[in-house]
């Protein structure tokens, strides 16, 4: 199996478009009959960020000003450009703690792939509030995720899903990681920011490739 590890966000638009191809680029190499798993490392680009919802653009104004239209509609641009639809009048600001945690758990049962691009899809398509424990637990539901094994406060700040989770978070700001997205795939070198597909799937394929043998002597 090729294994390839992201550092991402799911209200980060670069991380939206970057999962993208990078699940392109593995499902073509899936295609020729190779394995490849895809671990998510949390990153929150917006830490104090409260879960109580609120109507993104004009949080971006506040802090943007005229500059947010032009940010906005040149992001949803180049997300058309990958097959994404963005809505930026619908989507709404909020901390993703509570939604790391959820792919997190989601990655135990093999799920996480799918979660992510539904919190991705619900987060800029639909303007749902991905902090919310109603709408996680239908993205749970919807992606096959059994949260019951876990208990009622499984999404929970205070659970101990959470504590690993800020112990996960902490690592990997001590390792330096300071934005979204990251990508390494195997043993390679890290790769920082937005990637092309072409780009992905030849990390992708290179690590697949058998290692040459040594010519007898």
């Amino acid at each position: 199996m090729v294994k390839a590890d992201m550092v991402l966000d799911v209200i980060c638009v670069h991380s939206y478009i970057g999962f993208t191809r990078l699940v392109r680029a593995a499902d073509r190499l899936r295609a020729r009959g190779t394995a490849v798993g895809i671990t998510f490392r949390p990153y929150e680009i917006a830490p104090a960020a409260s879960d109580s919802p609120q109507l993104l653009m004009p949080v971006l104004e506040r802090a943007l000003g005229s500059y947010a239209a032009t940010q906005t509609e040149l992001f949803t641009w180049q997300a058309a450009r990958d097959g994404l639809g963005l809505r930026y009048d619908l989507a709404v600001a909020t901390g993703t703690f509570r939604a790391h945690l959820l792919i997190a758990l989601a990655a135990g049962q093999g799920r996480a792939e799918a979660v992510v691009e539904r919190l991705f899809r619900a987060h800029f398509t639909e303007g749902e509030h991905i902090a919310a424990e109603d709408v996680l637990r239908d993205v749970a539901e919807e992606c096959g995720v059994d949260l019951a094994p876990y208990g009622p406060g499984v999404l929970a700040r205070t659970s101990p899903a959470a504590e690993e989770l800020r112990g996960e978070l902490h690592r990997l700001r001590h390792h330096g990681v300071t934005g979204a997205p990251l990508f390494r795939i195997a043993d390679g070198p890290v790769l920082l920011g937005v990637q092309s597909e072409h780009v992905l799937y030849e990390a992708l394929a290179q690590a697949a490739a058998p290692a040459p043998t040594a010519p007898r002597r």
